[in-house]
């Protein structure tokens, strides 16, 4: 790499890009994170690598700091990019609107890069990915994480690497992420540097300290070298008219310019965004602003960029833009930030008009709190957590700047921003005591995962307003009863929600408390009790308004644990793809984890996990921690179904670790009943009696025992049946039979439990008969799959031992056939065990065996082929590129020795017939 190039000292990191690309090109996606400091290189690294990726179709896009609190706008700025040969009005058709889930939106930047790249490699290019929008981030690494059999590489260039991580959501440890920290240039590399621009020999004493000031910095470098005499450089920096500080060296630097080429970088600084020449025109009033233009153009001080079909002036960097920023002499840096704010419009106006203030303004901070008020109406509460921030800072009153920060943050977690949100942590806890300050502590612990410590918050917030802020009071009330709901303190969370109901007319408000009412009441008395105060609801899910969306997710949730299957997902499923105004995030992530639950009760276990596998990338851009504990044991679930036990051990191990790091029970009670199911498929009776009573007996545990009673106490009460413990048995029966249900999953649970202590108890008769019982319930809400299976084996036992062989036969061969379609092998084991059967012979074993070789995905994209599924549709459906349905298709053609589409529809149709 010459010097010419502008790449002196970054060969080796260049190899490595080229490196990684090639494993690209070879259809393993790589993510790399290119970062370091403002004028470090990035930029010119990053145009290096592109132009040696002459195979590649090259899509970009850049961070604006003006377009971060517009949600979606990097995205749909890549999407018109995608469509650059389209005219205008096509390259905006189908943007994704600020409604949109990250899922949706990451589905939409997939069928757009689907049709971009055609059957080239791909390279997403995202440069200051720190000043794009979060909801872009998330989408974007969405899109990525399902793209990872694509010829895509994903290049994204930020000045923050640690908080651009976090915002895409790629804070652990994920396959094919590579993170490339460039540092300042070596002694020897800037004696390159300086070679290459006309300085062939600098003494070693002289180099040394040049490097020393400039810390290898290219940017320090060139305004070293723009502020020096020609063909001299200082002998010491520090005597040169060059200050070491960055912001001066490139104030410096811009010097070099006439006044008109000075004055229009300090307007780009000041505007922060990218400018037309009509809005320079104006912020300058220079008719001749276009040859101006053209100077820095060619001196590398600025570059043209189309924007929205329209061409637009950009700072070459963030970095060079904060420097020339701060550099500003603060009159003038007001005197501009004054005239943006008479030339451009809100909301950018108003982060002007408060860069412009030279004290605090009453006025402006009462605008800015009513826009604050709309854009929280609206349901952005992003950017009326923006607006409050800004009241912060501008507003005269303490008590209002204080009210304003803390509203702000809790908005912030309200939102699901909740790193941004800690940010400001230190700040709330040195304010004065205060119910705000109470209420805002208890959203920073839930952002941290501790839910008890947050309801306690809450509490003191709730006493605090009582008789000053009834509507304060009723706020804090509400969102502490969904705390209490979560910790599974059913009368406490009802009453705190009538609390909330009986002083507020707000609909989100009122909504979310008929939830709590909802779910508390099942937390008392079970599910059936919670879903009669819910009749309220639309009975089509489509049709609820958006203020009972908690609502009608808690419907979902109640219908799923009481046996309404088939309901529940259809309540459930309307929070998949979408994002209703003012939601919070823990009810979007409560849908999905009960839809993949009611998916598994179904039998449609490759639903289930699909739909897990879409909740851990959601999760994973936009999660607390405690969440992947719940979706940890989830998928463990569907590991031990699968006999993966390795897989199942590494999540409930994961799951366990965050468990420890909570204050409350609920993400230790679900590993407990993860754990016991996978004991219950080893035949491990004593590991399930351990887990389930310890869950059981813990008295935080007691309405969670109510509420998910119909899906672990029939596999508790069967264990202690088979493990000699009758009387717990007995006692886990008694336990269901208390439980109401409305649909036909518990009843056949119960009676399934019922025939096997009858079967301990030696009235095999009498078991027969309740396991005949359980096959004649129809299916009300939904078949419910796996406990009908379970009763036919179990039945097809009782038979055999009455010598009733013909009967046992037929059920045992229907138990078998569903634990195949199923894929359930040690249940399928079994029961080829109760049928006197070893391994599986011929074809059928093959099958088997190339089924149990398939991940997760590729068994995904089979079953779609089984039913006829186009690769277009398969791709929309599972939010993947077609590219990536073709890369899967081909491993299962090799895995198979399959020649064709129709053999893999073939084989899988007999797998799941």
């Amino acid at each position: 790499m010459t010097a010419q190039s502008g790449m002196v000292g970054r060969g080796d990191e260049l190899t490595r890009l080229l490196d990684i690309a090639e494993r690209a090109r070879r259809q393993e996606a790589q993510i790399v994170f290119l970062s370091g400091p403002a004028g470090i290189g990035k930029t010119a690294l990053t145009a290096a690598f592109c132009r040696e990726l002459s195979d590649f179709r090259i899509l970009s896009v850049a961070g604006v700091p003006t377009e971060r609190l517009i949600k979606y706008a990097a995205v749909n700025r890549m999407i018109q990019n995608a469509r650059s040969g389209l005219p205008l009005d096509q390259r905006r058709v189908n943007l994704v609107p600020e409604t949109s889930s990250v899922m949706a939106a990451g589905g939409a930047l997939i069928d757009v890069l689907d049709d971009f790249r055609g059957d080239s490699p791909t390279a997403l290019v995202i440069e200051d990915a720190h000043w794009v929008d979060a909801s872009s981030l998330q989408a974007i690494a969405f899109a990525v994480l399902r793209m990872m059999h694509d010829h895509l590489l994903s290049l994204v260039v930020t000045e923050q690497v640690r908080r651009t991580k976090s915002d895409m959501g790629f804070t652990g440890s994920i396959r094919g992420i590579t993170q490339l920290d460039l540092g300042g240039l070596s002694q020897q590399t800037v004696r390159e540097y300086l070679a290459a621009r006309g300085f062939p020999a600098v003494p070693e004493s002289q180099l040394l300290r040049i490097s020393r000031w400039s810390d290898g910095n290219p940017l320090y470098l060139k305004a070293l070298l723009a502020a020096s005499e020609a063909g001299s450089l200082p002998d010491r920096p520090t005597l040169a008219e060059v200050p070491p500080p960055l912001a001066e060296a490139v104030r410096e630097w811009s010097r070099s310019f006439p006044p008109a080429g000075r004055l229009l970088l300090d307007v780009l600084a000041v505007l922060d965004a990218p400018a037309t020449v009509p809005l320079l025109q104006r912020m300058t009033r220079d008719e001749n602003v276009l040859q101006h233009i053209d100077d820095l153009v060619a001196a590398g001080a600025v570059i043209w960029r189309d924007e929205a079909g329209e061409p637009s002036l950009h700072l070459i960097h963030s970095g060079q833009r904060d420097a020339l920023y701060s550099s500003l002499p603060l009159p003038e840096r007001r005197r501009l930030h004054r005239a943006a704010a008479e030339n451009v419009d809100p909301p950018r106006r108003w982060r002007h008009r408060v860069a412009a203030l030279a004290s605090y303004d009453a006025e402006l901070a009462a605008q800015l709190g009513r826009a604050a008020e709309r854009e929280s109406a609206e349901g952005d509460l992003s950017l009326a957590a923006q607006y409050l921030l800004a009241v912060s800072a501008v507003s005269p009153e303490p008590d209002t700047r204080d009210a304003a920060l803390l509203q702000a943050v809790r908005l912030l977690v309200v939102s699901g921003q909740y790193a941004p949100a800690l940010t400001y942590a230190s700040r709330v806890e040195a304010h004065p005591a205060s119910p705000r300050k109470q209420e805002a502590l208890g959203f920073l612990e839930y952002a941290r995962g501790r839910d008890v410590s947050a309801a306690e918050h809450l509490r003191l917030a709730r006493d605090g307003f009582a008789g000053v802020d009834e509507e304060a009071a009723a706020r804090a009330a509400g969102d502490l009863a969904t705390l209490q709901r979560s910790l599974g303190l059913g009368e406490q969370s009802a009453r705190s929600a009538r609390y909330a109901l009986a002083r507020t007319s707000d609909p989100a408000i009122i909504g979310e408390a008929r939830a709590n009412i909802a779910y508390g009441a099942a937390l008392s008395r079970g599910p059936a009790e919670g879903l009669r105060l819910l009749t309220h609801l639309r009975q089509n899910p489509a049709d609820v308004a958006p203020a009972d969306l908690d609502a009608l997710v808690c419907r979902g949730t109640l219908r799923g644990l009481s046996g309404q299957l088939v309901q529940a997902l259809s309540d459930l499923r309307v929070m998949a793809r979408t994002s209703a105004p003012g939601l919070t995030r823990r009810t979007d992530f409560a849908a999905r984890v009960h839809a993949a639950s009611c998916h598994f009760q179904l039998g449609e276990w490759e639903e289930a996990r699909r739909t897990v596998s879409l909740a851990f990338d959601e999760a994973q851009v936009s999660g607390r921690d405690v969440d992947f504990a719940v979706l940890h044991t989830m998928s463990a679930t569907l590991y031990a179904c699968g006999g993966r036990w390795e897989a199942v051990a590494a999540d409930l191990n994961a799951a366990e670790e965050i468990a420890r790091t909570t204050d409350f029970s609920a993400p230790s009670f679900h590993v407990l009943q993860s754990g016991a199911l996978a004991a219950f498929l080893r035949q491990d009776w004593q590991d399930v009696m351990t887990r389930l009573r310890r869950a059981q007996d813990d008295p935080a545990n007691a309405g969670r025992v109510r509420l998910y009673g119909t899906w672990f106490l029939p596999i508790l009460g069967v264990a202690c049946a088979r493990g000699g413990q009758l009387p717990w048995a007995e006692e886990a029966l008694t336990v269901l039979e208390e439980i109401e249900p409305t649909g036909a999953m518990p009843v056949v649970a119960r009676l399934w439990l019922l025939g096997n202590i009858l079967h301990a108890r030696g009235e095999t008769h009498a078991a027969v008969g309740a396991y005949r019982d359980g096959l004649a319930e129809p299916p009300v809400g939904g078949e419910p799959v796996i406990h009908r299976s379970l009763l036919r084996c179990d039945l097809g036992r009782a038979l055999t031992e009455l010598g009733e062989t013909g009967e046992a036969e037929t059920h045992l061969a229907d138990a078998e056939r569903a634990f195949r379609g199923l894929q359930a092998r040690p249940w399928l084991e079994q029961c080829l065990a109760l049928r006197g059967e070893g391994a599986e012979p011929g074809r059928a074993a093959d099958a088997e065996r190339f089924w149990s070789e398939l991940t997760d995905r590729e068994k995904d994209t089979a079953r779609l082929v089984a039913r006829g599924w186009t690769n277009r549709e398969i791709a929309g459906e599972l939010y993947l590129s077609t590219k990536t349905v073709e890369y899967y298709l081909g491993k299962m053609y090799a895995k198979g020795e399959l020649r064709n589409r129709r053999q893999l529809r073939d084989l899988v149709q007999a797998l799941t017939a």
